[in-house]
C-alpha cells in the first residue's frame, strides 16, 4: 500500500525569497519543488494561441476547463531529473513558456479570481505520490489546507529594496548616487503598494496563517535560513535530510 505523500508548502509575499528557499528544501530534502507559475504561464500561453482577451475571465476559465493541463515531472535520457513540466492536451510546452510575450499574459491572467479557481485542482493533482515543496500563493490555505509542514517567509522592506536594487546595478553598473537613491525610493514605493493588495485581496489574501512557521528571512545567509526550515521539517516528520 503506497505511504500518503507528504506536502511542505511555503506562502509569503512577492520578494520574500520563497521561490529560492523552496527549491533548496525540495532538493535537500528529495521532494518534488512545485511552483504555481507555470501553471499560469500555460493559461497565458493558451489566451495568446486562442487570442482570447486576458481581460475575459470567463472566458479564460472556460479555456482551463477546455484543456488539459497537468504539471509533469521532465526526463532526460540519463533518468529522472526531478524537475517540472508543463503539459497542454499531451504536449510539452514547457519551452514555449518564457517568451516576452507569454510573461507578460501570465502577468494579465494571473491576477483573475476564476482563473485562480479553475487552477486549484489542476495544483491538488501535480505529481501524484511524489512528496511535495509546493510554494506561491495560496498553497497553505487554499491549495493543501492540510499540508503537513506550513512556512510563511517573511522579509523586511527595506531588505527587498537592497536585493532588488543589488540586481539593478549588476546589470548596469554606471548608475550615479543619485539615481541610486531616486531608484530605491521608487521601489520602496511599489513594494509597499504591492504587498498591501497582495494583504488586503477579497479572494485569499496573502496573510500568515495561525498554522504557518514564520521564517524570517532578512538578517541571515540563504544556507541559515535553509536549515531553519529543514529542522523544523526533519522535527515535524521525523525524517533526515
Amino acid at each position: 500500500m503506497m505511504r500518503p505523500r507528504r506536502v511542505i508548502t511555503v506562502d509569503g509575499l512577492a520578494g520574500t525569497g520563497k521561490t529560492t528557499l523552496s527549491k533548496l528544501l525540495a532538493e535537500r530534502l528529495g521532494f518534488v519543488h512545485m511552483s504555481t507559475g507555470l501553471l499560469y504561464r500555460a493559461v497565458g500561453y493558451l489566451a495568446l494561441r486562442a487570442n482570447v482577451s486576458r481581460d475575459d475571465q470567463s472566458k479564460l476559465a472556460e479555456l482551463i476547463r477546455t484543456h488539459d493541463i497537468k504539471l509533469v515531472l521532465g526526463r532526460k535520457s540519463s533518468g529522472d531529473d526531478r524537475s517540472a513540466r508543463i503539459v497542454i492536451d499531451g504536449d510539452d510546452v514547457f519551452d514555449s513558456l518564457y517568451s516576452p510575450q507569454v510573461s507578460e499574459a501570465t502577468s494579465e491572467v494571473a491576477v483573475h479570481p476564476a482563473v485562480r479557481d479553475a487552477l486549484v485542482a489542476a495544483q491538488r493533482e501535480a505529481f501524484p505520490g511524489e512528496d511535495l515543496v509546493a510554494e506561491g500563493r495560496d498553497m497553505g490555505t487554499v491549495i493543501f489546507p492540510e499540508a503537513d509542514v506550513k512556512f510563511w517567509i517573511e522579509t523586511e522592506e527595506k531588505i527587498k529594496v537592497a536585493r532588488r536594487l543589488q540586481q539593478i546595478l549588476e546589470k548596469e553598473q554606471l548608475i550615479s548616487e543619485e539615481r541610486k537613491v531616486q531608484l530605491a525610493h521608487e521601489m520602496r514605493i511599489e513594494i509597499h503598494e504591492r504587498d498591501k493588495r497582495d494583504q488586503e485581496r477579497g479572494l485569499a489574501p496573502s496573510i500568515q496563517g495561525a498554522d504557518m512557521v514564520r521564517i524570517a528571512n532578512s538578517g541571515s545567509t540563504i544556507e541559515e535560513v535553509l536549515q531553519e526550515m529543514i529542522a523544523h521539517v526533519t522535527s515535524a516528520l521525523k525524517i533526515s535530510a
